[in-house]
C-alpha cells in the first residue's frame, strides 16, 4: 500500500503545479511521514502492517482511506487531522508487535569486497534501512538485484561451465580484444 508523503511541493521549482491547497495537504502530511520512516526503519519498509492482528489492521485501513480520501478532497484540515489518527495507529501496531514478542529488522548481510568496493548482499530488500544502519559506509544490493546484475552479465559460455561443472567459480568475464575472430584474421592477411 503506498502511503501518502511529505514530498516538500512548497518548492515551486520541483512541483510548480502544485496549488496553495496542495502545499497545505503536502506540510500536514510531515508528521505522518516521519513516523512512517521511523517504522519502515525499525521494522523493515510496509513490515509493520503484517505484523499486527485484524482488528489492529481493520482500523489502520479505516484511518488510510480518510486519510486519502482527505488528500483527494484537497483538505488540509482533515489531511492533518487523519495524519494524527495515523500516527497514533502506527504507534498503536508498533506497540502490538512489540507485545507479540517480534523483533525489529536486523538483515543477516553478506559481504564481499571487490576492487575496495564493500558490497552488502540482503535477502529482503524491505530490511535496507536497517542494512545501512547496521553497516554503514558499504554498498547494499537484495538478492534479487544480484540476479538481475548476474542475467546482465552473464553470457551463454558462463552458463554452460555453471551448469557443466558443480562448484565452478567464475573470477572474471573479459571481453575479447576484438569482436570477432574474422577481424583478427582480416589484420593479419591484409
Amino acid at each position: 500500500m503506498k502511503r501518502p508523503t511529505y514530498q516538500k511541493k512548497t518548492d515551486r521549482v520541483i512541483h510548480p503545479q502544485a496549488s496553495a491547497d496542495d502545499i497545505k495537504c503536502d506540510i500536514a502530511l510531515a508528521g505522518f511521514s516521519r513516523a512512517s520512516e521511523l517504522m519502515d526503519k525499525k521494522w523493515g519498509i510496509g513490515v509493520l502492517v503484517g505484523l499486527t492482528g485484524p482488528e489492529t489492521l481493520a482500523k489502520w485501513g479505516k484511518a488510510m482511506a480518510g486519510l486519502y480520501a482527505a488528500e483527494d478532497e484537497k483538505d488540509a484540515g482533515k489531511v492533518a487531522g487523519w495524519a494524527e489518527v495515523c500516527v497514533r495507529g502506527l504507534a498503536a501496531m508498533d506497540a502490538e508487535a512489540t507485545a507479540a514478542g517480534h523483533q525489529p529488522a536486523d538483515p543477516m548481510i553478506w559481504e564481499y569486497e571487490l576492487d575496495g568496493i564493500t558490497y552488502g548482499i540482503i535477502e529482503d530488500g524491505r530490511q535496507w534501512p536497517a542494512a545501512y544502519r547496521k553497516r554503514k559506509g558499504i554498498v547494499i544490493c537484495t538478492m534479487r538485484e544480484v540476479a538481475i546484475a548476474l542475467a546482465a552479465h552473464q553470457n551463454d559460455l558462463v552458463r554452460q561451465v555453471k551448469e557443466s561443472f558443480n562448484g565452478a567459480e567464475v573470477t572474471a568475464i573479459r571481453k575479447p580484444a576484438n569482436d570477432s575472430i574474422d577481424d583478427d584474421l582480416g589484420d593479419v592477411f591484409e
